[in-house]
């Protein structure tokens, strides 16, 4: 059995997975994180996405603004 099929294909779309694994956490997001690995090969995708910062942490404690027009019962409706 060859495993060069193994490297030529299988190794370049693993890479450009995990680089999308790790953008998930980053400002760039999954996506992001592949299409710059890629578009720029593994390894400009990870410097991309290491450039790219950390998302920013929601608070999930903080309530969230409503639309304009809304009461706190539709508040409650949309909580559940």
């Amino acid at each position: 059995m060859e495993l060069e099929p193994l490297f030529t294909y299988g190794l370049p779309f693993l890479t450009a997975f995990a680089v999308g694994l790790l953008g998930r956490t980053r400002r760039i997001g999954f996506w992001g994180g592949v299409f710059f690995s890629i578009l720029l090969t593994p390894l400009g995708g990870f410097l991309v996405a290491l450039v790219s910062g950390a998302k920013p942490i929601e608070d999930e404690q903080a309530p969230k603004p409503l639309p304009a027009g809304s009461s706190e019962k539709k508040r409650r409706w949309f909580r559940r």
